[in-house]
């Protein structure tokens, strides 16, 4: 509802979003913003997320990577089901940092934001992660609980207008409290998270510890 609402009859590209967000992109003389699909992030994140990184260091944006982007998400959609892509991408999306530990996927968001196993999240608190993924940092429900609440309330609108959810659920949802767990990964152990990271550093030389 929120990322990619045409996910489930689009080719793996939304053609009218992509020259949208490049017409934009002109006059903003900024990055585009908003023209990948939740195929093209998938991609993006397996196989070309060091080149990715590079760009948003420099604020560019590569003609040849963002091609690569759009083939690559076209094969995907001959290759797998959207019920596959869709699998993929939510246990694997980057979803922020709980101090120097990575969350990635909203199994590992749910047990860390709420400790709860992600089949038991409430409607609210899957609208929170889901929130995240526009800007992780901005968003986080620890650092910036207010933007994560605002997000979140964006989110469950979407919802409503897409008939995943009905207007009393929206509503009973927007009232619920954002209550997330006080206690982060590096607050427990600190000291066996860098040393986990080191040895797997030493054994797996050039994967990141995260």
């Amino acid at each position: 509802a929120i990322e990619d609402q045409s996910f489930y009859s689009h080719p793996g590209i939304n053609p009218f979003r992509t020259i949208g967000a490049a017409i934009g992109s002109v006059f903003s003389k900024g990055r585009p913003r908003g023209a990948s699909t939740v195929t093209q992030q998938l991609a993006r994140m397996f196989f070309l997320e060091d080149e990715f990184n590079e760009e948003l260091q420099t604020n560019t944006v590569s003609p040849l990577r963002k091609a690569r982007e759009i083939l690559m998400s076209l094969v995907l959609e001959r290759r797998a089901s959207k019920e596959e892509i869709l699998e993929l991408y939510l246990n694997d999306v980057y979803l922020g940092q709980r101090g120097s530990f990575a969350i990635h996927g909203v199994a590992e968001a749910s047990r860390i934001f709420f400790g709860k196993d992600v089949a038991n999240v409430s409607i609210s608190e899957a609208a929170t992660i889901a929130g995240v993924i526009q800007s992780p940092a901005s968003r986080s429900p620890f650092a910036n609980p207010k933007r994560a609440v605002e997000r979140r309330n964006v989110v469950l609108r979407a919802m409503e207008d897409e008939e995943y959810i009905t207007a009393a659920d929206t509503e009973r949802a927007i009232r619920e409290p954002l209550q997330v767990l006080q206690r982060g990964v590096d607050n427990e152990a600190p000291y066996f998270v860098d040393l986990v990271g080191e040895q797997v550093a030493k054994r797996f030389p050039g994967v990141t510890s995260q």
